[in-house]
């Protein structure tokens, strides 16, 4: 599956990459007219919006990483469905590590998320004062 990219909703909507970013970033002058016809692009194109190249300008990728011990633990099943729905209200998406209680596969989910970028880290440590969790000092 191609992916349409502003290039392809700037072509059709007989515009500028520029002015398909402001519009799409809603940021700066443009006429309503040139914005309903990149928006009308975009919307019969399915343009998504990438998000590594957003987060790239950004410096942020609105994404938080949770590392718990066990899925199989009723509590952090509701602790985690709070913390989903409070940061999908603010624009946030989650990634969920489940170390299974295992220190090695917790620094490993560690070190992916901080590869990622996440803005935020969670950790339910397995050990209360295992290096993993010095390693996040």
């Amino acid at each position: 599956m191609k992916r349409v990219t502003i290039r392809d909703v700037a072509k059709l909507a007989g515009v500028g990459i520029a002015t398909v970013s402001r519009v799409l970033n809603n940021k700066g002058e443009v006429s309503p007219t040139t914005r309903r016809r990149v928006l009308e692009a975009a919307k019969s194109l399915g343009y998504i919006p990438n998000s590594l190249a957003r987060s790239l300008i950004s410096g942020k990728t609105k994404k938080v990483g949770i590392v718990i011990t066990t899925l199989l633990n009723p509590f952090y099943a509701t602790v985690v469905t709070g913390i989903e729905s409070v940061l999908a209200s603010r624009g946030y998406t989650l990634a969920l590590y489940n170390s299974n209680e295992d220190p090695k596969k917790e620094r490993e989910a560690i070190l992916t998320l901080i590869e990622q970028r996440v803005d935020g880290l969670i950790l339910a440590p397995v050990e209360y004062e295992s290096e993993n969790v010095k390693y996040l000092y």
